[in-house]
């Protein structure tokens, strides 16, 4: 009888091993499975070898010669796309908008699956649908926006005037993004030592879930064994004051303690009507999205920024001399897009160059579905490798050279390239993306009309990027030589 058991059990562990190594009918190429991992370590490795998951998983699709990448990350199936039709198809099917519904983003959403970053569904398009609205109905991307932003403009040109040397462009700028955004959230500009305590979160948040992504995300479990190992105590308890701080501002709200209308005070109004999707929760991670696509992302692109003209003495006299000429001393503002337009096309190809986001996502397959001939099961996560696209030399000539020159037609006009996607594309387009091109285009513009950007000490910072959950310069500081 104990034979018989024991037997038994050897069967059943066999075919449950077998099936976690057994790829499903035509699954997308990729490195073999391991019982119980998938070919997490794979992963792991090659990412630590080539520096960054993006770059590791691009040399994957490279040796199994794929524009579909099969990966089995614990026991998540993960699908990796490349090549612009592949791209085109995630962003805008249907069948791809969904969201993966995992420990780790329910802990990047403040524990729950709410918010619009990472729902799918009813919520998601409820929701999205009235932020959207909702924040347009208070100014967000209209003329009164771009105010706001020429406004942070004069207090960072005030700012440069007070630090001259050795400068680091990162709280400033990130600190500037923050504001225009919360006054359409809010009401109202953030007090400066709580908007630099928040700004530090954000960042320390942001570092955490790139190291906890891999065991954290992998097996939830060990939050249990080793909570400060796994980055799981940390992130906690960074979630409980990014929580404080939102509290704070719904606080003041719910007790009329600012004055005008914004953002908030429409949600709390559909609270008090007891629509049901609509709590204090979901305010609060809805709050928390719009932090955290708004502050690091548009920063970090204006930090690239500074840092190519810094490192390139020619292009940076060059924009310089279009700005001087066009608009000399007068504000800047985004209609000027269509007048500097060396300077503009210096911000596409930074943009290009220095993709934010190299992997895009993770969406979530709705339904079984296919990708360029292979199958997709239901539930599959898929990422998508917008970065090796802004490389690919079938789209761009010499793209490993930063040339704003290809972003201008023979007649010396702007090029629209088709195939840029820093605010992704279809329904779930970042919604933030008319603050992002404004704000970039205004605060490059402007600083640079009133300063030189040199190095400190004659040292040249590296233009090598760190990439995490997103792409940011190393931190660098650059002397701000003022113009006559």
């Amino acid at each position: 009888m104990i034979f018989v058991l024991l037997t038994l059990v050897f069967i059943l562990l066999a075919t449950y091993i077998l099936s976690t190594v057994s790829k499903p009918k035509n699954f997308p190429p990729g490195p073999s499975w391991y019982p119980f991992i998938g070919c997490s370590a794979i992963v792991q490795n090659v990412s630590q070898k080539y520096g960054s998951q993006w770059k590791g998983l691009s040399q994957l699709a490279k040796e199994h010669s794929t524009q579909v990448l099969g990966l089995k990350l614990g026991s998540e199936l993960v699908v990796v796309v490349y090549g612009e039709k592949n791209l085109r198809q995630v962003f805008t099917g249907l069948e791809f908008e969904g969201r993966p519904n995992s420990f780790f983003i329910r802990l990047r959403c403040l524990g729950k699956r709410l918010g619009i970053t990472f729902t799918d569904g009813a919520i998601w398009k409820e929701h999205r649908h009235f932020t959207v609205k909702h924040l347009r109905n208070v100014g967000f991307g209209k003329t009164a926006m771009e105010k706001e932003i020429q406004i942070e403009l004069l207090n960072i040109l005030q700012y440069i005037k007070n630090n001259t040397k050795s400068l680091s462009p990162k709280k400033v700028l990130a600190a500037a993004v923050l504001n225009v955004l919360w006054k359409y959230v809010a009401g109202e500009r953030i007090e400066e030592d709580r908007l630099m305590f928040l700004l530090d979160l954000l960042n320390a948040r942001s570092k955490a879930f790139s190291m906890a992504g891999g065991w954290l995300n992998l097996y939830p479990w060990s939050r249990f064994i080793f909570p400060k190992l796994s980055g799981y105590s940390l992130i906690v308890k960074m979630n409980e004051q990014i929580s404080e701080i939102i509290d704070e501002a719904i606080k003041k709200h719910k007790s009329k303690a600012v004055e005008g209308n914004d953002f908030m005070y429409y949600f709390l109004d559909e609270i008090n009507e007891h629509k049901s999707t609509f709590t204090e929760e979901q305010l609060k991670t809805v709050c928390l999205d719009l932090l955290i696509a708004g502050s690091q992302t548009t920063s970090n692109v204006l930090e690239f920024a500074f840092l190519t003209v810094l490192r390139n003495k020619l292009i940076q006299q060059k924009v310089f001399d279009e700005i001087n000429e066009v608009l000399g001393d007068d504000m800047p503002c985004w209609s000027d897009t269509s007048r500097l337009i060396y300077t503009y096309a210096f911000l596409l190809e930074v943009q290009r160059y220095y993709t934010i986001v190299p992997l895009a996502g993770p969406r979530r397959a709705l339904d079984v579905t296919s990708i360029d001939g292979y199958s997709i099961p239901k539930n599959t996560t898929i990422l998508m490798a917008v970065g090796d696209l802004h490389f690919d030399p079938e789209l761009w000539d010499f793209p490993h050279e930063f040339k704003p020159e290809r972003f201008i037609d023979e007649a010396g006009a702007l090029k629209n390239s088709e195939h840029m996607y820093p605010f992704g594309l279809g329904r779930r387009r970042c919604p933030g993306d008319s603050l992002a091109k404004s704000f970039i285009f205004i605060i490059f513009v402007g600083v640079m009309q009133k300063y030189k950007v040199e190095c400190s000490n004659g040292i040249i910072p590296s233009g090598e990027p760190v990439i995490g959950l997103i792409s940011g310069p190393k931190d660098y500081t650059a002397d701000f030589i003022p113009r006559n």
